[in-house]
């Protein structure tokens, strides 16, 4: 039988990068941030002033990997610190180009994953977090 699947509209995306761009700039931060959708290709992508070049990629990576492990990226970064490293060549074994580190959640509705945002290159990594984590507070997403 076949199943609803819902996805990410770009209005929806839109607001959601309004809010992290609106956190990014309250604290003073550069950075680049992503939204992809529920398969982790990029819908927005916006890199602030003063970011490093490296951030719009990252960031992307980042959504992407949140997307499909569907769960916080920080949740990957503490699996790795406490000795998991095989978990870092996880993207030789796909075309794809995962980044487990923090500052990345996959964006739920009605508990299905529809995409994911991630923050990069704010030069503080528990920044990303906040950025992220600020956005998806003030959009009301889960």
């Amino acid at each position: 039988m076949p199943k609803t699947t819902y996805k990410m509209t770009h209005r929806d995306a839109k607001a959601l990068m309004d809010a992290a761009t609106k956190s990014a700039r309250h604290h003073k931060v550069p950075g680049a941030i992503a939204i992809v959708d529920g398969n982790g290709n990029p819908i927005l992508l916006e890199s602030l002033d003063n970011t490093m070049s490296s951030a719009a990629k990252i960031a992307i990576g980042k959504a992407a990997t949140a997307t499909a492990f569907k769960r916080p990226t920080i949740d990957l970064e503490k699996v790795i610190l406490k000795g998991r490293t095989p978990m870092l060549v996880l993207d030789s074994a796909t075309s794809e180009a995962y980044i487990p580190l923090k500052g990345a959640y996959p964006i739920l509705y009605k508990k299905e994953i529809i995409g994911g945002i991630a923050v990069a290159g704010t030069m503080d990594a528990d920044m990303d977090e906040v950025v992220v984590l600020e956005a998806l507070k003030s959009e009301k997403w889960e």
